[in-house]
C-alpha cells in the first residue's frame, strides 16, 4: 500500500504534544524556581556588594539575587523558555510521528487493507511494536491467502461432487446439501475478498 499520510511537520498531534511540552516548560520553571529557593536558603546569612551605574549597592544575597535576575536577565528567562519548547517538541516529535502512524494502520487494518507495512524513521520512538505489529499484518495475510486457497479448492470439488450427485437420481437430498455448502463456501470466499493482501497488487 502506498502511504496516503505524510509527516509534514513537527507538530502532528497537538493535543498529545502540547500537554508534553506545556509538562517540560512547567518542569524547568519549577527546577529554576526551586534551585533558586535553594541557594537563598543557603545564602539567607550572607550579604552581597553589587556596582552598578556608578552606584554601590549592599544587601541580603538572596534579594540582591532576584532583583539582578528579574531586571538584567528576563531576556534570558524568556529565551529559555522558548527553547524549552522547541526542543521539548522535536523531542515530542519522535514518539507523537509513530502514535499518529499507529492510528492510521489500525484505521486501514480496520478496513481490511494488510497489504502494507509500517515504516518508522531511525530516530523514531515505538520500532518493537511497529515490528510487532507488521509480523501480525504477515501472519494474517498469510492466513487469508491460505483461506482464499482453500475455498477455491473446496469450491472445485464441490462442483464435481454435485456434477457427480446430480447424474444419479437416487442421492436428491445430497445434491441439495452440497448446493447449502457452496452456497456457504462462496459466502466465504466473498468476505475473504473484502482483505486487501500483497499478492492482490
Amino acid at each position: 500500500m502506498e502511504r496516503t499520510w505524510k509527516r509534514r511537520n513537527y507538530f502532528i498531534k497537538k493535543e498529545l504534544q502540547g500537554k508534553y511540552i506545556f509538562s517540560f516548560f512547567l518542569f524547568v520553571i519549577t527546577g529554576s524556581i526551586v534551585f533558586t529557593l535553594i541557594f537563598s536558603l543557603l545564602s539567607s546569612d550572607t550579604l552581597t556588594v553589587v556596582y552598578e551605574n556608578n552606584k554601590l549597592q549592599i544587601g541580603k544575597t538572596p534579594l540582591i539575587l532576584l532583583k539582578e535576575i528579574l531586571s538584567a536577565h528576563w531576556i534570558f528567562i524568556i529565551a529559555g523558555g522558548l527553547l524549552v519548547v522547541i526542543l521539548a517538541m522535536f523531542l515530542t516529535h519522535r514518539f507523537a510521528g509513530p502514535i499518529y502512524r499507529f492510528e492510521r494502520s489500525v484505521e486501514e487494518l480496520i478496513k481490511g487493507n494488510f497489504a502494507f507495512q509500517i515504516h518508522l524513521r531511525t530516530k523514531d520512538e515505538g520500532k518493537e511494536l511497529a515490528e510487532k505489529i507488521n509480523e501480525l499484518i504477515t501472519v494474517i495475510a498469510s492466513d487469508v491467502r491460505e483461506m482464499r486457497h482453500i475455498t477455491l479448492e473446496m469450491d472445485r470439488k464441490l462442483s464435481e461432487a454435485y456434477s457427480a450427485v446430480k447424474q444419479s437420481e437416487k442421492d436428491k437430498e445430497t445434491a441439495v446439501d452440497i448446493e447449502i455448502v457452496s452456497d456457504l463456501n462462496r459466502r466465504m470466499h466473498d468476505i475473504l475478498q473484502k482483505f486487501l493482501i500483497k499478492d492482490d497488487k
